[in-house]
């Protein structure tokens, strides 16, 4: 407790000073506070027959994330954020947090060469280096998006970016000749550190180089290699997982409509130094991709073809940890059951997510993400997609198509393949432009489908199904004051098989599931936008989970929720 009071005490005298080098410009200020109070109760059935749980609980938080930017000269940035936290209920610091969220620093050698230490953040191709969106948060009514952005913002989810700690550099030149710019960049980064008696220290080093031609040429080079330094432990087996992307694309224009072909590759290893009975395997991948833009939208069509054994953990670690347990009543019914995973805790619950690269593929629920639960990386795919965005049909109505079709390279436990189809649509009508209303009146719906099937004899057969239909309104009642309301149902059907790997990655075991499921979410309340970053919303949520194999594990919920959001 004298600790916390130390951090305030020297906060603010040191508030002071900082304030005076804010004039001379030496010191500037951003940041994120946040002040959320949700109140849940159980609902239904199990309201009735739980004599366990809580009828209800609530919690809350006011989180201030202040980041001070100090510029000691003009080519050197050093960033530090900190955040306090005080949750309901505590007062004259109890139950307050005061910890350093980041620490970085970062400059410009000779104007040339740039740098950055300590907290980065780092992407590369969707092979080497991405983090890719969570699962059924494509094509989101927006009237969610205060949710999305609250757990992005806590698991440091930002444009698909990593977030680890190293040091990155890059530079770029122009040239004159055939070569119009070079751009180079090289990281290196921290993936776990050294543990007691545990595992060694855990590596990731990466480099980028692209060169653009002057008849609109652009090659790519990208190289990731994340290693276990044997030095660091007591141990005698070391991980090693190098992988590299080559891309070529072209830019032209077609009868006034510019267009865009990428060609990539790329090759994986992955083994163990140290270990015979580890096996060494080697996978590839290919990908194509042609882009066209015109007034009325972009189209986007690509083959994509992944091996079985291509790895990647800067590319295949997933977001969602299924295994985490829910902040939400993770416990229920007079059994005292673990709740499990749910879309309520996909939407709403940063704390079941991952923010560390995994060395091996994390497990996933065929539920909520079957065709692609590691991405456009996931391996043993071979098939097409289609995807048209920002489609105008008319200056009211809107349009986002999105379609995939993939079968497995080799079967799994059988020669027959499975065969995936993932097709998503939303579409945003305004109303006030319809009508020609003074205020905004926005409808928007969405679709996500996915299928998975496979042939043969009754204990090998596939065929499972999964959609989630989501809609929402918003409602101008005064300037930037909306009322607003959502809904998202989702069922599942069919059998699919899940497998057990050991601890190379190898599969050892399936075990044949069977999905009946629906899951409804609705919310309807008040938001205002003060300005884009900053606004307000008070609202009532309804959830029900409902497995119809178990309908004792019905579960209900409804909750109270206000959010005051403000970007700095």
């Amino acid at each position: 407790m004298k600790k916390i009071y130390l951090y305030y005490l020297l906060f603010l005298m040191l508030f002071p000073v900082l304030a005076q080098s804010q004039v001379k410009s030496k010191l500037w200020y951003d940041g994120n506070s946040r002040v959320i109070l949700n109140r849940d109760a159980l609902e239904g059935t199990l309201k009735d027959i739980d004599t366990v749980s809580t009828r209800s609980n609530g919690g809350g938080s006011t989180v201030l994330d202040l980041g001070f930017h100090f510029t000691p000269v003009d080519d050197i940035e050093i960033f530090s954020e900190i955040r306090l936290k005080n949750d309901f209920g505590g007062m004259w610091g109890n139950k307050s947090v005061v910890e350093l969220r980041r620490l970085s620093a970062k400059g410009i050698v000779n104007n040339k060469i740039a740098f950055s230490i300590g907290d980065i953040y780092l992407k590369q191709t969707k092979f080497t280096l991405y983090n890719y969106e969570q699962e059924l948060s494509q094509y989101e009514p927006s009237v969610f998006k205060f949710y999305r952005d609250y757990v992005n913002y806590e698991n440091y989810y930002q444009s698909n970016y990593w977030r680890l700690q190293g040091v990155q550099t890059n530079f770029s030149y122009n040239m004159y000749n055939f070569i119009e710019q070079l751009d180079f960049d090289a990281f290196t980064a921290r993936i776990r550190g050294l543990e007691w008696l545990g595992k060694p220290e855990l590596l990731m080093l990466g480099s980028s180089a692209v060169v653009r031609l002057s008849n609109n040429i652009i090659l790519g080079y990208h190289y990731v290699n994340t290693f276990e330094v044997l030095s660091s432990s007591n141990g005698s087996i070391a991980y090693y997982n190098p992988v590299l992307n080559t891309q070529l694309s072209y830019s032209g224009l077609l009868k006034n409509i510019p267009y865009k072909i990428l060609l990539e590759g790329g090759l994986s290893k992955r083994g163990w130094e140290g270990d015979s009975l580890a096996p060494e395997i080697k996978g590839y991948f290919t990908n194509a991709t042609l882009k066209a833009k015109s007034k009325k939208g972009e189209i986007n069509l690509g083959f994509r073809y992944v091996d079985t054994d291509f790895r990647s953990i800067g590319a295949q670690t997933r977001r969602i940890e299924y295994n985490n347990t829910t902040t939400t009543y993770p416990y229920y019914s007079n059994n005292y059951s673990q709740r499990k995973v749910s879309l309520l805790d996909m939407i709403s619950d940063p704390n079941i997510y991952n923010q560390n690269l995994s060395t091996s593929l994390m497990n996933y629920n065929p539920m909520y993400s079957s065709v692609s639960p590691y991405g456009d990386a996931t391996p043993n795919r071979v098939g097409v997609t289609l995807e048209i965005d920002n489609l105008n049909l008319t200056n009211f109505l809107s349009a986002k198509i999105q379609s995939q079709y993939f079968s497995e390279v080799i079967g799994q436990g059988t020669i027959q393949k499975r065969n995936f189809n993932k097709s998503a649509l939303h579409s945003s009508l305004s109303l006030d432009k319809l009508l020609s209303l003074n205020k905004t009146f926005i409808l928007e719906g969405s679709i996500n489908l996915e299928t998975v099937n496979r042939s043969g004899s009754d204990f090998e057969k596939i065929n499972f199904s999964s959609v989630l239909y989501s809609g929402s309104i918003s409602f101008e009642l005064i300037k930037n004051l909306k009322l607003i309301a959502g809904a998202k149902v989702f069922y599942t059907d069919g059998n699919e098989f899940i497998t057990e790997r050991d601890n190379y990655d190898q599969i050892i075991d399936y075990s044949n599931i069977n999905y009946l499921n629906k899951e409804t979410i609705f919310i309807a309340g008040l938001q205002h936008q003060f300005t884009d970053d900053i606004y307000f919303t008070m609202q009532y949520n309804q959830f029900n989970v409902l497995d119809k194999t178990n309908v004792y594990d019905e579960f209900s919920l409804s909750r109270i929720i206000f959010m005051f959001n403000m970007n700095l």
